[in-house]
């Protein structure tokens, strides 16, 4: 039995012996997340706030520092409310109040996998969240090529989609979507290089195939194909341990540094030997400079940073508070809404000011010194590699503000604690 499915996947009478309504709440917030047909804004922000209810007195009990955060978190938040009743802030009342919520995120998830009392309880809700994320994968590979849309540009997937069958942005490629299987397909890797048992290795494996060939063959988002590959060397070295690891974080860096002494050469060089229109352009676009409303050229990135730095910078209580939230769509330019809107590292300081930069910034941190000291003996560089990825992802994308972001930030410390507990069943 210990060696079964049923075991696998946590299906055990301790599993709902215990935090019931915690694990309901965690499991229905995941499900309507990452579920197109399921998706509705104000019920998942309903389940926000009842989880961030369910494991505030939890925060409160911890460390100093956290009970530090959870009152500046408390401020930030009635902050964000008072932006929109002021009309300083143009979005919904509901985005004001979810948005500044998920950057709770980190500490929720460390919350709940130390109320995990049981192997099953962590078992269930880990294969529980890798289960729907494939499911969902496997929709949008299905509508892909039902639609035939496998040769339509990213930016056009979910417009396409939504005219002609209504589904949700979720569907397809919505950016969040895919940021969120380039993070599950980073975790599966790791699940699968740790896991001691056959038929987990199998599942991992049919997970992190589809979400190959998801980003892929389907997303057409070429960032997205260059982050997975970074993070999936990045794990397998952290793997090999800490002389190969800290040797190619070196050559990355001479790599890096090369590029940018002879980008010219070497783009003009890709360009003639790469037979695709699609990735020439895209290189192309490293060579040419930008409209600050264009986001696809590496010229064009660097402005949008500097929309969201210079609202920050623009006066005293901008620099504390931002200028609060905004809906894009309603200016005539991303300059004239004064967030970049393509980095959630330097937007949050245009948005939230000094802060929500310090409440962000301070529960990736939180988490990250948690994990390193819970599991770092173990895993240190498999946690340092996961980590540079969500910096990675936080200065070129939206992320952290992303629902489907959440689920991953809940879903890698629930990796660790299945693969540590694994370790440790074997001695």
């Amino acid at each position: 039995m210990r060696k079964g499915l049923f075991y696998i996947l946590g299906l055990d009478k301790k599993t709902f012996s215990s935090n019931f309504i915690l694990i309901a709440t965690v499991l229905a917030m995941v499900a309507i997340t990452v579920t197109p047909l399921l998706y509705n804004a104000k019920i998942l922000m309903r389940l926000w706030i009842v989880l961030l209810v369910l494991t505030f007195g939890y925060i409160l009990k911890t460390n100093i520092s956290i009970k530090k955060f959870a009152i500046l978190g408390a401020i930030f938040i009635l902050f964000c409310i008072i932006y929109k009743i002021l009309g300083i802030s143009s979005a919904e009342m509901g985005y004001c109040v979810s948005s500044p919520i998920l950057f709770f995120a980190p500490i929720i998830a460390l919350v709940i996998i130390e109320r995990c009392e049981s192997q099953s309880q962590v078992r269930f809700i880990f294969h529980f969240i890798s289960l729907v994320i494939a499911i969902n994968v496997l929709d949008s590979i299905r509508l892909t090529y039902t639609l035939r849309l496998e040769d339509v540009v990213y930016q056009r997937l979910a417009e396409t989609i939504a005219e002609e069958n209504g589904a949700t942005n979720l569907n397809l490629g919505g950016s969040m979507f895919v940021n969120m299987v380039v993070f599950y397909t980073d975790v599966m890797f790791f699940t699968l290089m740790k896991s001691k048992k056959l038929l987990e290795k199998i599942i991992f494996l049919l997970y992190f195939v589809i979400g190959v060939y998801f980003i892929v063959m389907c997303s057409l988002k070429a960032s997205a194909v260059l982050l997975l590959l970074v993070s999936v060397i990045l794990m397998y070295l952290a793997k090999k341990g800490e002389r190969k690891f800290n040797r190619m974080i070196v050559l990355s860096f001479i790599v890096v540094g090369a590029f940018f002494l002879f980008r010219d050469e070497i783009l003009n060089f890709l360009i003639s030997t790469i037979d695709s229109t699609r990735v020439s352009s895209r290189i192309s676009a490293f060579l040419t400079t930008s409209e600050v409303s264009d986001s696809s050229t590496f010229m064009a990135r660097q402005n949008l940073w500097m929309v969201s730095l210079q609202s920050w910078l623009g006066n005293a209580t901008s620099f504390v508070f931002g200028i609060g939230d905004h809906a894009w769509n309603e200016f005539s330019s991303t300059e004239a809404s004064g967030i970049g809107n393509h980095s959630d590292l330097f937007d949050v300081l245009g948005r939230y000011g000094i802060l929500g930069g310090l409440l962000l910034y301070s529960s990736i941190t939180i988490l990250h010194n948690y994990l390193r000291k819970k599991y770092g003996l173990s895993y240190k560089y498999e946690i340092l590699s996961f980590f540079i990825l969500i910096i990675l992802m936080g200065l070129t994308k939206k992320f952290f503000v992303g629902q489907p972001a959440i689920v991953i930030v809940i879903l890698f410390p629930l990796s660790l604690k299945y693969c540590y507990n694994e370790k440790k069943e074997l001695f």
